[in-house]
């Protein structure tokens, strides 16, 4: 069974199989999140048209519960339980009073009135089909003021908001869809340039078979199309079999047109052409309104929760309300992230799973978390949002699979350098007992992340005590041995000191291009860890320069590099006596790692 969603007043309800999820807003304007497994069995959704009928009668059952249950869940703790019971006492008043007002509206304004009307207009010595077109349009005209007249209620505008936000949620992700499925469809053709006629023939008899959504019709929508629906088969029809047999023959039509409305907005909302599912959109309109941020984020919550739910067969049902549903504290996190321009997930992930003490993994299957674990989730969240790294609000990082502490004395490791960890071991391999030396250790995590996994003796130098400090401490809370000296690159090394390999990551960021840096980068790593120089290669230079007098027979430099930068320090290596020199891609496809072997 697909996704079945009810607006609500404050809220949404979402149904799928045997799962049921309600996102709300309570008084205090604090969203929450329940779910919990739906006894009641869905029998007819895989029989066309019988399924229509079952959708429309369970559907109007199903939309006054979901009004009581997303009423019952909004509890405040900052207002008085009389306030709250005044408060939901008047919605509910006022949607009975909506439900009888609708009754009494379908049986004289819409029944007896418009057929006055007719006969007033055109007599009975008239056309019988203009007189039914008269009455139709009276009909139609009549139901359209009387739903705009609903609008004058908040509670149904909220509704009305609710439903529209659900709508433009589904048709926002069936345009990233469409979007990725022509990337791919581009790198396809692009592959298989021989084979194009095939591939085009291909992709237009697919455009029949994709679907734009993984839901039943919006029940909203599907109500106003049935009533439209059945004016228009009852009045055009225009047989007269007396009032009781004309009240039976207009009931079994009814029942058709549930039947019949329900393909056919199934098909306009699930097709593949926008231009049917805008068709679907301007028959809808009555029961759209302009959502808010408020009402977006709260039906992407219940999506979400609901999503996993539905992909966790192990997870936990939502069923307490005196905590804060997972799904609710990470839409929470991502949204105030990328209103200031952070619109990697990964960010929201880490900040999470840190704060959880769980890795990124772990946590899609945390049902809910504590009072205390929120307010340091957004903690973390405020501090990121003001530009502050990561690394740097929980003072480590993880790099090689091992753990780091660092603070703004020292660069903070980067993915990209573990693929320089990666080659040196390679090369280790090729020395008994190897010598290693990283220049400009900073927190020590090439230097600890080599030791860790190999035989060799490792030794780390930096300018800065600072940052030795730090690798120190790296090493140890690592269970490594690493010799540390404090030295401006080989200057304080004995004379006669040589090594197997030597790797560095210096400092290689033009000095014009600090400041166009990203913020959690120029603010929080030091600056003497960045500034390469005018060019961004005077250490690469000084090494290059020094490094054959501190390399055995056959020793090897290896080097991190930045963007476009490879080339050039290939051809400083190659003129200071460096050959069999390999350059390496990182995961981008960038040109991260450059080394060579001394002649």
């Amino acid at each position: 069974m697909k996704k079945i969603f009810f607006p609500t007043s404050n809220g949404v309800v979402i149904h799928r199989d045997d799962k049921k999820v309600i996102s709300a807003t309570d008084c205090d304007g604090q969203k929450r999140v329940l779910s919990f497994r739906e006894r009641n069995k869905i029998i007819f959704w895989l029989f066309p048209f019988a399924r229509g009928v079952q959708f429309f009668f369970c559907g109007i059952f199903g939309f006054f519960q979901s009004l009581m249950l997303s009423f019952d869940i909004c509890n405040s703790q900052k207002i008085k339980q009389k306030d709250i019971n005044k408060y939901y006492t008047q919605k509910l008043i006022i949607a009975v009073i909506i439900m009888v007002l609708g009754v009494i509206f379908s049986a004289f304004v819409l029944g007896f009135l418009p057929g006055k009307i007719g006969y007033a207009i055109v007599d009975h010595t008239g056309s019988d089909i203009l007189r039914n077109v008269v009455i139709l349009c009276f009909k139609l005209l009549l139901f359209l003021l009387f739903i705009g007249a609903l609008r004058v209620f908040p509670v149904v505008m909220e509704c009305f908001r609710f439903n529209r936000a659900y709508e433009v949620l589904l048709e926002n992700a069936w345009i990233d869809k469409q979007k990725r499925k022509n990337v791919e469809k581009q790198k396809n053709i692009k592959k298989s340039q021989k084979n194009r006629k095939k591939t085009q023939k291909n992709q237009f008899f697919a455009v029949f078979s994709q679907t734009n959504r993984d839901t039943e019709p919006n029940f909203l929508n599907y109500l106003v199309f049935v009533f439209l629906l059945d004016f228009v088969v009852v009045i055009l029809w225009g047989v007269d079999f007396g009032f009781w047999l004309n009240l039976g023959v207009d009931i079994a039509v009814f029942v058709v047109c549930t039947s019949v409305g329900f393909e056919i907005v199934n098909f306009l909302s699930n097709s593949p052409f926008k231009i049917f599912r805008k068709l679907l959109g301007i028959m809808s309109f009555l029961v759209y309104a302009k959502p808010a941020i408020t009402h977006l984020e709260t039906v992407k919550v219940g999506l979400l929760e609901l999503n996993m739910l539905c992909t966790q067969k192990e997870r936990e049902f939502m069923n307490d309300e005196s905590k804060k549903a997972f799904s609710m504290v990470y839409l929470q996190v991502r949204n105030k992230l990328q209103n200031v321009g952070i619109t990697d997930k990964s960010d929201a992930d880490w900040l999470i799973a840190t704060v959880l003490g769980k890795n990124r993994a772990e946590i899609k299957l945390v049902p809910y978390v504590t009072e205390k674990q929120y307010q340091d989730i957004m903690k973390a969240t405020e501090r990121r949002a003001k530009g502050e790294s990561i690394d740097n609000i929980f003072g480590f990082t993880e790099f090689y699979g091992l753990r780091f502490d660092v603070n703004k004395k020292v660069l903070t490791p980067r993915m990209e350098t573990e693929i320089l960890v990666e080659q040196v071991l390679k090369a280790e391999k090729n020395f008994k007992n190897a010598t290693i030396l990283d220049v400009g250790t900073g927190s020590g995590a090439i230097a600890v992340a080599i030791a860790k996994n190999c035989d060799a003796n490792v030794s780390a130098l930096d300018i800065s005590k600072n940052a030795l400090a730090v690798a120190e401490n790296n090493a140890k809370k690592n269970g490594v041995n690493v010799e540390f000296l404090h030295s401006n690159l080989f200057d304080g090394l004995k004379r006669r000191r040589k090594f197997d390999i030597i790797v560095s990551n210096p400092p290689y960021i033009p000095t014009n291009d600090i400041e166009k840096l990203d913020k959690n980068v120029k603010d929080c790593d030091p600056h003497i860890a960045l500034d390469g120089g005018e060019d961004g290669l005077d250490f690469y230079r000084k090494i290059i320069a020094q490094a054959p007098e501190r390399l055995n027979v056959d020793g090897m430099l290896f080097f991190e590099v930045g963007k476009g930068q490879a080339r050039a320090v290939k051809k400083l290596m190659l003129a200071n006596g460096f050959e069999d020199i390999k350059i390496v891609k990182d995961y981008n496809k960038i040109e991260r790692v450059v080394y060579g072997k001394r002649k």
